[in-house]
């Protein structure tokens, strides 16, 4: 079993390292927040979901005999002590003082992207419970998450009704969590990009709580709300470009094969960077509306 990352970005990021377990044979159960259901929906993944209550899942997991090894992709003292409680055989990084409770724990690697944090955890795991395995021996360049038909379908239809064709870009001006120093991860000039695009359709897909902050932009912006991850996904893969803050839908877009370009301003993208995308910026400070316009040679 493996115990998913609560962020959108960071389940994107550890996939590479589930589709080489997957692929070499191993029975794959995953556990983590009920939208990756929707995320994983093309991917044959099974997925036990997350109790709101840390005992409910606790309970739920301990129940499943035929499950001894879990794997934790998360980092926290709680998610240790709930495999410990459930009885499993558990292996994940000395991370907030929970090293007594993991059977077999490693220390964190100096800064290392996401990608290769999670990798190199799941490549330790399976060379002590699997070492039949054959690691790959590089990540690969990219993130291939497989759509279904039905996602692809719908979120056609959301852009047929919405009037809007081909080329359209999407922008993704939200984001959740803070970065250095408290700091919201939102670029300061996402209404003045949108108004010197011209007359390029621009597309925004507001996540649940999310509509009312598309006020801040253009009357211009087409929003296509009530959409779920899978279609989001969809319409980032149908994109010309898609401009994002360091958030899950960067995340997304990059690993759906949009032109991606993540915009930094107090997060680090040596970490946390749209793999095998486009992005900049740093983690000391936000580039200018006309940085980003150069960069996007406008």
């Amino acid at each position: 079993m493996i115990r998913l990352p609560n962020w959108v970005g960071d389940v994107i990021m550890a996939f590479p390292a589930l589709q080489v377990i997957k692929q070499n044979g191993i029975a794959l159960q995953l556990l983590g927040k009920p939208w990756v259901n929707d995320l994983f929906a093309a991917t044959d993944m099974p997925l036990i979901t997350l109790e709101k209550k840390f005992w409910q899942t606790t309970k739920k997991i301990a129940k499943l005999a035929d499950v001894d090894k879990l794997l934790l992709l998360t980092n926290s003292f709680s998610s240790a002590l709930m495999g410990r409680l459930a009885g499993k055989t558990q292996i994940g990084y000395k991370t907030d003082g929970r090293q007594w409770l993991l059977t077999t724990g490693i220390a964190k690697s100096p800064i290392q992207h996401e990608v290769e944090y999670f990798w190199n955890l799941a490549r330790f795991a399976s060379e002590c419970w699997f070492p039949q395995i054959s690691w790959p021996k590089q990540i690969p360049d990219k993130i291939i998450l497989p759509l279904s038909q039905t996602s692809k379908t719908t979120a056609k239809q959301a852009l047929q009704r919405a009037n809007i064709t081909k080329p359209f870009w999407v922008l993704c001006p939200f984001a959740h969590g803070t970065g250095k120093d408290g700091k919201p991860k939102i670029w300061p000039h996402w209404r003045e990009l949108a108004q010197q695009l011209g007359q390029r359709p621009l597309v925004v897909c507001p996540g649940k709580n999310e509509e009312h902050l598309c006020a801040a932009l253009p009357s211009e912006v087409t929003v296509l709300s009530g959409l779920n991850l899978s279609e989001y996904a969809a319409i980032l893969a149908l994109a010309e470009q898609v401009l994002a803050n360091d958030s899950g839908p960067m995340h997304l877009a990059a690993a759906v094969g949009a032109n991606t370009l993540g915009i930094f301003g107090v997060s680090d993208p040596q970490r946390v960077r749209p793999w095998g995308a486009d992005f900049i910026g740093s983690g000391e400070g936000w580039p200018s509306l006309a940085q980003v316009l150069t960069h996007l040679s406008i």
